[in-house]
């Protein structure tokens, strides 16, 4: 009986223990997001996580100069920065289906910038842009991210 129970204390102690571990070690390093540990952005996960490290990064109503200073920290690639019209996105990247060939202008304001490459499966170097809107304010008002795959 005395073995019994003595058995099931170092079990229950065990278990609170490596609970109580794994919640410290949880909170200081959050694993369901691997850019907090490395303040990179992982390029191979969807474009929708991709958009929500961004907005983590740059939140809306940032300002236009803030978000140059990221860029330029990040030392991400700028590929544009406009001063005179947003960012033109097909309709079928906003979700009116793959038929809709018309654009649509977002944005007053614009920069575009180069995150990166990722290799999937079957396509090598997939690059991956971010476009950032802002409105007459030069204030950040959307982000979008773009994947161009080139086919052979």
């Amino acid at each position: 009986m005395k073995l019994t129970k003595r058995f099931w204390k170092i079990v229950l102690c065990a278990f609170i223990g490596i609970a109580l571990t794994g919640g410290i070690i949880y909170m200081a390093f959050p694993f369901t997001n691997p850019s907090l540990l490395t303040g990179a952005i992982s390029l191979s996960r969807p474009e929708s996580a991709i958009r929500r490290d961004m907005l983590r990064t740059t939140p809306l109503g940032t300002s236009k100069e803030d978000v140059i200073k990221v860029i330029k920290e990040r030392e991400w690639t700028v590929r544009y920065i406009r001063d005179t019209n947003g960012y033109f996105m097909s309709r079928r990247f906003l979700g009116d289906g793959p038929q809709s060939s018309k654009c649509v202008e977002i944005g007053t304001q614009s920069i575009r910038i180069f995150l990166g490459k990722f290799n999937a499966i079957g396509i090598i170097g997939v690059p991956v842009d971010v476009y950032y809107a802002f409105d007459e304010d030069s204030k950040l008002i959307d982000v979008a991210i773009r994947r161009e795959m080139d086919l052979p």
